[in-house]
């Protein structure tokens, strides 16, 4: 990995531990994929090092994949990169995979405080996919070719990877109070460009990103 990203993986954690120092009951949404791991490690340090306290917190997996070997969900990817070495309790694992009515579930437990996206080559957020509208919430969603060739190293070929997934939904993202959005990768440069243009189309899912107050965004590679 560049500096770059070990300098971006560094702001997002801090970012992520400062929400967690100012308010120990801090609910996450948080993302998998390879955009997160550098993050996920440094969180990883600072909690097995005694400086993180997740005791009181929540986390709510963005997304997962329907019809998938366990080990291949995204719920054992967070376990493995972040939660196994925390203390957050398992009571406050949180994915769409296992949990019926998650927006339900998200507002029952006070909302999200801090939400972290990962961003897809075609300007995907979670697994809301281009033409995904803004009035969308928690829902099944067929992925793109695409979003299955960027995930195919996980799996060995793209015919591997499954074909629908679960993810939260565009206005589930935007009731969060606040956001970070994550571009990892010289090949998310001209979805991020679209992204941050200032036209908001469900073509860009995360040009929706434009309408919320509070979003900041970290990247490894200059526009």
């Amino acid at each position: 990995m560049s500096n770059l990203y070990d300098a971006m993986s560094l702001n997002v954690a801090e970012a992520i531990a400062r929400q967690l120092k100012i308010k120990p009951n801090s609910n996450f949404g948080l993302p998998t994929g390879r955009s997160p791991v550098g993050c996920y490690q440094i969180l990883s340090e600072w909690s097995h090092a005694g400086t993180l306290d997740w005791s009181q917190s929540k986390c709510f997996a963005l997304d997962d994949y329907i019809d998938v070997d366990e080990d291949k969900s995204f719920h054992y990817f967070l376990e493995s990169n972040l939660y196994k070495q925390t203390n957050l309790p398992q009571k406050s694992r949180f994915s769409p995979r296992y949990q019926d009515n998650y927006d339900q579930v998200i507002a029952g437990e006070g909302g999200l405080d801090l939400c972290v996206l990962g961003l897809g080559t075609n300007g995907h957020i979670a697994f809301n996919e281009p033409g995904t509208p803004q009035l969308s919430w928690t829902h099944c969603h067929w992925l793109t070719q695409s979003t299955r060739e960027a995930n195919a190293p996980a799996f060995g070929s793209p015919d591997k990877v499954p074909t629908r997934a679960i993810t939260i939904g565009i206005e589930t993202i935007l009731d969060s109070r606040s956001i970070i959005l994550i571009a990892s990768g010289e090949k998310k440069k001209t979805a991020l460009t679209k992204a941050l243009s200032g036209e908001v189309t469900a073509q860009i899912p995360a040009s929706f990103l434009a309408l919320h107050p509070q979003v900041k965004v970290f990247r490894d590679f200059e526009i």
